[in-house]
């Protein structure tokens, strides 16, 4: 994995985590059997057939390995879908597939530290809620959690206690399970008690707007792009002349645009032969693009879209020599989206819910002292 790819999975971790406290779905049970058969090890091994008391510590509080086996499920569940874009086989066994080429950490690693950190959240939220007295319908949530665990037992052909041992592993019975899943909903409805009473104002929600317009607002513009007929192979004179018309035909189509003629019609004539169809439908409009941002339009001219200066109509030809590409722009308008404010709302209340969790859950350390956890102490 590269770098940039460690850092996207560890936002995906920061966001699954935040996720997951947010949403009553606590376990899409029928996913978790086709990742468990998928995946072959996503519980740790069972030393003769004993469900270790301590697992690992949270605090001064032991963690056993079923609760950790249900952590380590879930996580890996919510990853299930995005494992094969960083290159998991889910065919082979989590624990022989390196994850960090820097320390060697596995797949396995990487969700039973995922999961250590979701115990770790979950510890420190339970007894903040429980500090606070807040009240959380827990009972409910559990029954309905029941219900469908039920259900999908009887599905599968499986009796109830059976059905928890093919999810969490070797000792897991409604029993054994019923304390440890009534902690994480406590950890679910409390996070969601939080993001209530630590909502974000919609005056914050404007400051921040106008503040980073840039990274809110979406643009609409018209484009059409002129490649140059070249290859790799192409010599230093053929690409210079290939250039030269490429710029000199888009340059002729961008003179009729700023006089006055309809881009979109023009579209159908500069455009390459085989798109001309498209562009001349006018049902499609291919040349238009609406709600472009800056954060989801990658394109080498988004400095000119949202340059402070840009007006409604200005128009420009934009050269993107390492690619032999130009464009032929039209900008439209600027505009703040209908969801924008609402969006930095959500954002905003995450952000500092998120603050106040893990500032709670510095005071629990993880630690490992039977070294199940080995990856967590490089």
């Amino acid at each position: 994995m590269t770098k940039y790819d460690r850092k996207v999975l560890a936002r995906e971790a920061a966001a699954r985590r935040e996720k997951k406290k947010r949403i009553l779905g606590i376990i899409s049970t029928a996913a978790i059997i086709v990742c468990i058969i998928a995946l072959i090890v996503v519980v740790p091994m069972v030393k003769n057939r004993k469900v270790l008391k301590e697992y690992i510590k949270v605090g001064d509080v032991s963690v056993s390995q079923l609760e950790f086996n249900y952590h380590r499920a879930n996580t890996i569940n919510s990853y299930s879908q995005i494992l094969p874009y960083f290159g998991v086989d889910t065919s082979k066994p989590l624990s022989e597939q390196v994850y960090d080429s820097e320390t060697g950490a596995t797949w396995a690693d990487f969700f039973n530290e995922q999961a250590a950190l979701s115990i770790q959240e979950n510890r420190a939220m339970v007894d903040d809620a429980a500090a606070k007295k807040v009240s959380l319908d827990v009972e409910n949530e559990y029954n309905t959690y029941m219900n469908q665990i039920k259900t999908e037992a009887k599905e599968a052909g499986m009796s109830l206690n059976s059905y928890f041992v093919s999810l969490f592993g070797t000792g897991a019975s409604e029993k054994t399970m019923k304390d440890i899943i009534k902690n994480d909903i406590t950890a679910i409805l409390y996070y969601q008690y939080l993001t209530q009473t630590m909502e974000a104002s919609d005056e914050e929600a404007q400051a921040e707007y106008e503040e980073n317009k840039d990274d809110y607002d979406s643009v609409d513009y018209r484009v059409l792009e002129f490649a140059a007929d070249v290859t790799d192979e192409s010599a230093e004179e053929e690409i210079t002349s290939a250039m030269d018309a490429m710029t000199a035909r888009a340059q002729e189509m961008l003179d009729k645009v700023n006089a006055g003629e309809d881009f979109e019609t023009l579209c159908a004539t500069y455009a390459p032969e085989e798109e001309r169809t498209e562009y001349a439908d006018s049902e499609t409009d291919k040349s238009l693009v609406t709600g472009a941002t800056a954060s989801s339009s990658y394109v080498p001219y988004m400095d000119w879209l949202f340059d402070a200066s840009r007006k409604d109509g200005d128009t420009t030809l934009f050269t993107d020599e390492d690619d032999y590409t130009c464009y032929v722009l039209s900008f439209e308008k600027r505009y703040m989206g209908d969801t924008v404010l609402s969006n930095i709302k959500q954002t905003l209340t995450n952000s500092a819910v998120t603050e106040y969790v893990n500032t709670l859950s510095a005071n629990y350390e993880i630690s490992d002292p039977h070294g199940n956890l080995p990856a967590m102490e490089q």
